[in-house]
């Protein structure tokens, strides 16, 4: 049998009632706890059973491996009064509430409950105002309805918990007068049979609590280091106290010490922590043979004629049968195990023949050459493996196809640690869409802007170039703009938060980033919202970076038709002035939900920047812009973007303003929009409940429309 220890010091009570107190705790005499901090009072009197009992609290337990204790506290309540308050004070212990475990809970209508400390309220939970009969036993959990719960903050000691009763409900009928305000274990079960809120007398009148605890306020490499500076004044590390000890932190401040593993007993005490006899204790220290104990663990070996390890399992092998069969089996395997070795050999030299094929055929020589020089940015870009996208991808299924485009298909896929992806798949291999291809991933690779698609990575090993991105869920902006989605209508107030989005991702690109970056293709098909609508910049395959001390590009002339900045056209010099006059166009889009090039207008309306450019000069912008823009846009707010978009769409690009200068200006729109609805909503609300956060959703995201390859 393993030996056995008293827990408290030697020739004090160890016990109070059924509970026990170990050491550094003492009971009744402070001779017994390591100081007055550590004393609890063990209360007899008439009571059926011995309480113990701290500042008012009712122990229940105190565990020693989590540094926690259970323990009761009286509930605040108020029947058709303002309020009920109860105080509670560790000052001078070494608990405090643990953040983590419990909450702030309230029930009842028409009332609120908060935690105080120093006249200050710091923490709040409210129940809403009942409208009719709550079954509060049909909730199973506080749904904010009748009952209300939240988190209470770190470490503290010393604070008030109060319900304030708000008033008389119209419905009061239906309703107990009286309400509740408790600190609690979130676990707790803290209704008896209530079956709805006219009658929760059933409530208890006390809750449970959980109770962190620490031996010292310091942690246990500061201890440590007090340790060795000779610092005798403080409370040092474990080893100090006792033999086969170890220091831990605690969960929120301070430390503890706990015994090794295979030691059990009071870590505070000299000889406190014995070691744990495992063969005495089958049932939770396996062994299939041969147990022997040592200190701190054991041993366990197998029986004769058998291996393996004992703790785990052991495999009986039978001598004569091996010898028998020994003779013959060894010709066998080495003839085996040669053609083995032989047909691997081949098949790795013709994958690996093939691997370096296409990866010098992908550019992958190009590729290293462009982004080595930042190492920074070699860690953050992933080189995947054609198996690992296979496997995400479902080994590319119909089902998965988020788009298709002239340049290739982007499938939807899931990685192994949960993360949604976008994998971009060429069909057509040349030498154009290689140079694309491994530009795309030396620009992705400077980049990390919340709004523009980030690159996750490549696969350089198979037959066409991959490139892996952040699942962006809801398509594109011309989706949205031009096909009306009806999921989610584009209000003016998001349009101006989605220009002022992608206005600042451009300001980045040209003055924050490590070298200034050209995008060369801003349009609306190549911005994607995300699953809170948030705008995401992508398709960077034709995107230039460009040292500070160049001003433009010589080059031949790429872009789409009806963005395309006609000073660039013209002189084959693509400036930061040519981003800004697509940006022109993309505003224009949004402010009138009209398509820049379109065969259905007449000749002079085909080209969507002139044609509005004409209607400003004509006095007439309010007759091109869309109705629901015209219907909830400020006059003097959308001439002013209207202005701004001209200003972007001027013929000389020296005229154009900076992406910097577009973006400030459309920052300061919009908040002074925010300004403006904030005072016209100006409704306080006193409690807030929370409510769960978005997130993408794996079906619904793929039924949108409109996604091509060129989306990333």
């Amino acid at each position: 049998m393993a030996e056995t220890s008293s827990l408290a010091k030697p020739g004090c009570q160890d016990k109070c009632g059924s509970i026990i107190v170990p050491y550094p705790f003492g009971i009744n005499d402070v001779n017994c706890a390591m100081d007055s901090k550590f004393l609890l009072t063990c209360h007899n009197g008439s009571l059926s059973s011995p309480r113990l009992m701290l500042n008012g609290i009712h122990l229940l337990n105190i565990d020693f491996e989590q540094g926690t204790a259970i323990g009761h506290t009286p509930i605040a309540s108020t029947c058709n009064i303002s309020t009920g308050v109860n105080n509670f004070d560790l000052t001078g212990t070494p608990f405090l509430f643990s953040h983590t475990q419990n909450m702030l809970t309230a029930i009842g209508c028409d009332s609120t409950a908060y935690i105080e400390e120093a006249q200050t309220r710091i923490a709040r939970a409210c129940t809403n105002l009942c409208e009719h009969r709550v079954n509060l036993s049909a909730q199973h959990v506080c749904s904010g309805v009748g009952c209300s719960q939240t988190q209470i903050p770190r470490s503290f000691k010393t604070f008030n918990i109060g319900v304030a009763f708000l008033g008389d409900h119209p419905n009061s009928k239906h309703f107990s007068p009286c309400s509740y305000a408790f600190l609690a274990d979130r676990t707790w079960k803290y209704f008896l049979n209530t079956n709805d809120l006219k009658d929760i007398t059933n409530v208890r009148t006390y809750s449970q609590v959980v109770l962190d605890w620490v031996v010292s306020d310091q942690t246990c490499e500061s201890a440590q280091q007090q340790t060795n500076a000779n610092d005798s004044s403080s409370n040092a590390r474990c080893g100090t106290f006792g033999y086969n000890t170890q220091c831990t932190n605690g969960s929120t401040v301070g430390y503890r010490c706990i015994c090794k593993p295979g030691y059990k007993g009071s870590p505070y005490l000299p000889d406190g922590c014995i070691d744990i006899d495992e063969c005495s204790d089958p049932k939770k220290y396996r062994c299939h043979g041969t147990c022997k104990n040592t200190p701190g663990n054991y041993n366990c070996s197998c029986p004769f004629g058998m291996h393996g390890d004992g703790k785990v399992h052991c495999h009986g092998i039978h001598l004569f049968t091996l010898m028998a069969g020994a003779i013959g089996s060894i010709l066998f395997l080495w003839v085996l195990a040669s053609l083995y070795w032989l047909y691997e050999g081949q098949k790795r030299r013709k994958i690996n023949k093939r691997k370096k094929k296409f990866f010098k055929r992908n550019g992958g020589f190009l590729l290293e050459q462009q982004i080595s020089s930042n190492k920074s940015n070699i860690e953050r870009t992933k080189i995947f493996t054609a198996d690992e996208l296979e496997k995400a991808t479902d080994h590319y299924n119909e089902n998965r196809i988020l788009g298709q485009g002239g340049q290739g298909t982007v499938y939807k896929g899931m990685l192994p640690d949960g993360r949604i992806i976008a994998v971009k798949k060429s069909t057509i291999i040349d030498k154009g869409q290689i140079e694309q291809f491994s530009n795309e991933v030396a620009i992705l690779s400077q980049i990390n802007h919340r709004h523009i698609v980030k690159l996750l990575g490549c696969c350089l090993e198979t037959e066409v170039p991959l490139l892996v991105y952040e699942f962006v869920s809801h398509g594109t902006l011309s989706n949205h703009i031009h096909d009306q989605i009806e999921d989610f209508p584009l209000t003016w107030a998001d349009r101006l938060r989605i220009a002022t989005e992608v206005a600042g991702a451009l300001a980045y690109m040209h003055f924050s980033a490590s070298i200034p970056i050209f995008h060369r293709d801003i349009k609306s098909t190549n911005i994607l919202l995300d699953y809170k609508y948030e705008a995401k910049v992508s398709d960077f395959g034709i995107s230039r970076s460009v040292p500070t001390e160049k001003t433009h590009l010589t080059t031949l002339v790429q872009g789409t038709l009806g963005y395309l900045d006609p000073e660039y056209f013209r002189s084959n010099q693509f400036t930061e002035k040519s981003d800004v006059y697509s940006f022109g166009v993309v505003l224009v889009e949004l402010l009138t939900g009209r398509k820049p090039v379109s065969s259905t207008r007449i000749e002079d309306e085909r080209g969507l920047a002139a044609h509005f450019i004409s209607a400003i000069k004509e006095d007439c912008l309010f007759d091109v812009l869309d109705a629901q823009v015209a219907a909830e846009g400020e006059k003097e707010e959308l001439l002013a973007v209207a202005e701004l978009a001209k200003r972007c769409l001027k013929l000389n690009g020296k005229k154009r303003p900076t992406m910097k200068e577009v973006a400030l200006e459309l920052e300061s729109l919009r908040k002074h929009r925010e300004n403006l609805v904030g005072s016209k909503n100006n409704q306080a609300v006193d409690c807030f409940i929370s409510i769960p956060s978005h997130s993408e959703a794996w079906e619904a995201s793929s039924t949108l429309t409109g996604y091509s390859s060129s989306d990333y």
